[in-house]
Formats: C-alpha cells, sequence, structure tokens
C-alpha cells in the first residue's frame, strides 16, 4: 500500500457527483486484499484505491439532484448494480453479475474507494445525514446493511435464541441489531479476550470464550435444546463442525464471513438434524434499513469504533488493522 497522486475526477455525468471523503472504515475485505492480494476470486488487475465503507460531503453538485448542494453532508451506498440483469429484476441486486462496488476489483477498471480523498458516484447513492448522525457512523452504514441482509434471511426473529461466532466488526453488529428483534439470548463467542470484552461492554446476554473449559455448559445454559439462529461470522474454516451441535434441530444457520473452499461443512450433523445453511453477501435493499435505526437513535454504531487514523496514515492504519488482536473497527478520518 503507497500513496499516489491520483485526477481529481472532473468527468462527471449530470446525474454524477463528487464526494470528498472525511471518515472511511477498515474493512476485512480490504484486509484480505492487503494481506491476500485478493479476496475469493476477486483478483486486482491495476492499482486502485480500497475503502468502500464511507462518508463525506458534496464537493461538486449534479443538476438534477438540486437538494445535494455543495458541502451537504451524506453517507455513500457503494453498491452500484446494473438493474437490468435477470438477478436485479429478482430484487436480488447484490448478486448482480455486473455489479460495481467502490473499491472492490470485482469489475474492470476497478473503482477507487474511500482511501482517496474524493470519488465520483451516482447522486442517488447519496444520502443526506440529519446534523446528529457523524461522519464516522454514516460510514458504518454499509457493515450494518451487510448484517441486516442475513438478518433478513434468518427471518423473524421473534422469540428466537441467536448464537453469533466471530466477535469482530460484523460479529458485534450481528448482536446489536439481533437484540433489537428478539428478547430471548444473543450469545457470542470469540477467542480473543478484547472482542469478547467490547461485546459485553455494549450489551450482549453472554460473550464466551472456546477454548474456556466451561464453554459448552456455558451455551446450553441459556439454550438448552440449541439456538434457534446461528449467524457465523468467523470465517473459521472448522468453525461450522465445531458448533453444530449448539444449533436446535430444524435451525437455521447463516453464513457472513468469508469461508475458503477448503473449509469443512458437517453434512450428516445438517441431515439428520434438518437444518438449514444460508450464505450471505453484501446487501440488497437494507442500506434504507440502515439508515433509518441510525435516525431513529436505535443503534449506535461508534461502540465498535477502537481507533481512529488520520488520512495521512492509511498504511499504518491497514498494518494494524491486518495485525491487531485488541481491535474491532479502525476508522480513517480526513
Amino acid at each position: 500500500m503507497r500513496f499516489c497522486d491520483i485526477p481529481y475526477p472532473e468527468d462527471t455525468n449530470e446525474n454524477e457527483v463528487i464526494v470528498k471523503v472525511r471518515s472511511v472504515g477498515i474493512c476485512g475485505s480490504d484486509i484480505h486484499y492487503y494481506k491476500d492480494g485478493k479476496i475469493g476470486d476477486f483478483i486486482p488487475k491495476a492499482p486502485f484505491a480500497l475503502g468502500h465503507e464511507l462518508s463525506g460531503e458534496i464537493d461538486k453538485e449534479s443538476p438534477l439532484y438540486p437538494e445535494l448542494k455543495k458541502g451537504t453532508r451524506v453517507s455513500i451506498n457503494p453498491s452500484r448494480p446494473c438493474k437490468t440483469c435477470v438477478h436485479c429484476k429478482a430484487g436480488k441486486q447484490n448478486l448482480c453479475p455486473s455489479m460495481k462496488y467502490l473499491g472492490s476489483a470485482s469489475v474492470f477498471p476497478h473503482l477507487n474507494g474511500g482511501f482517496s480523498e474524493y470519488v465520483k458516484i451516482p447522486a442517488a447513492n447519496c444520502v443526506p445525514l440529519k446534523d446528529f448522525i457523524s461522519y464516522e457512523m454514516a460510514a458504518l452504514l454499509e457493515p450494518l446493511s451487510v448484517v441486516l441482509h442475513a438478518l433478513t434471511i434468518a427471518g423473524d426473529l421473534e422469540g428466537k435464541s441467536v448464537l453469533i461466532t466471530g466477535a469482530g466488526t460484523i460479529g458485534q453488529l450481528c448482536h446489536m441489531a439481533a437484540c433489537l428483534y428478539t428478547s430471548k439470548p444473543v450469545v457470542i463467542t470469540d477467542i480473543r479476550a478484547a472482542a469478547l470484552e467490547k461485546a459485553s461492554e455494549i450489551g450482549v446476554t453472554a460473550a464466551l470464550n472456546p477454548l474456556e473449559p466451561n464453554f459448552e455448559e456455558g451455551l446450553f445454559s441459556l439454550a438448552p435444546n440449541g439456538f434457534d439462529i446461528l449467524l457465523e461470522a468467523s470465517g473459521a474454516s472448522t468453525i461450522l463442525t465445531n458448533t453444530v451441535k449448539f444449533v436446535k434441530k430444524g435451525g437455521k444457520i447463516v453464513q457472513l464471513g468469508m469461508h475458503h473452499d477448503n473449509a469443512q461443512f458437517p453434512f450428516a450433523a445438517f441431515m439428520k438434524n434438518e437444518l438449514t445453511f444460508q450464505p450471505s453477501f453484501r446487501f440488497n435493499q437494507e442500506y434504507t434499513l440502515a439508515l433509518k435505526l441510525l435516525e431513529d437513535q436505535k443503534i449506535d454504531l461508534t461502540k465498535i469504533i477502537t481507533k481512529r487514523f488520520p488520512f495521512d496514515e492509511i498504511p499504518e492504519a491497514m498494518k494494524k488493522a491486518s495485525n491487531s488482536n485488541e481491535d474491532i473497527k479502525i476508522v480513517v478520518q480526513n
């Protein structure tokens, strides 16, 4: 990762704006690009700016969107589906094969993300912010949308217990969001003491370490027949094999963490217990719901932020995010 000069994106269409980036979160997928040179089959063909969790202020206006005046504070939806393919027409825009996503190598030419001072974006992807919503909170609307999409897949949580594996950004947001929709136990697991401490601080029912001797006893004491829903947010290769026994017969597992192709899958346990396995990829229409939760002050996303770096220290921020066992969400401010 390095700094370089790129041109100010002057060549905007009439439906586009230029946003000066004010805050951007470092995501697990950014770290995959940084450490592995790819994420899944998204392999960069040329250098580009990472960062898809971002917010900022309008720097260049669009004549078609008079409400987005220069200086307007906005959150940015980084998702740009084609809206014409079979998937988009079926209401599954997150599966669009032509999806253009800020800070991603999913298409070529790649789109520069929030690790640049200015980004060009369709004005329709910009949402004005209420005064009390900070730039850094608005930047985290994207991961919250990812979580809300998984909860949409999980179905109605009312009266259901929820187990979350992995207490990183997505796992923390999973328990914060799930607690809004169920009064039953919401439990999170991780091997990192700092992550469990953060979850407890925010207000999860229980935060348990699978390496502790009383781990299984603790889980079954909270859900004697198993948990109704498992939200898998760790991406660990053996996690499903190790946790499937904690899921209630007929229960559902929603996969948010990115697995490698050689990850283990407990087919026999899924069959004999009639479990449902459903992966969750990005988000669909949940960005609007995420913003509504912020506007109604139902959730405080800043609780998961553990460090902040200035824009001119992005390489240091990435090194920290890639190696720290103490941090949950690192945010860059400009």
